[in-house]
């Protein structure tokens, strides 16, 4: 399982849909990495380009 990040700020924010989340309990999990860049492409068009380079796919330990 994967889910997507970005680090802003000192804080680390999940997507989920196409926005950030505030709680990593409440981030989407994806089960591939080619699904988790999908998702991050998608949500691309809502965000700055600034914070979509920030944009890391985790592995999720379960």
């Amino acid at each position: 399982m994967f889910i997507v990040t970005v680090n802003h700020n000192g804080q680390k924010w999940p997507l989920r849909g196409t926005v950030w989340a505030f709680s990593m309990d409440r981030a989407e999990q994806f089960p591939s990495e080619q699904a988790a860049q999908t998702a991050l492409d998608k949500a691309k068009q809502f965000m700055k380009p600034a914070i979509f380079k920030k944009a890391r796919i985790e592995p999720v330990s379960a």
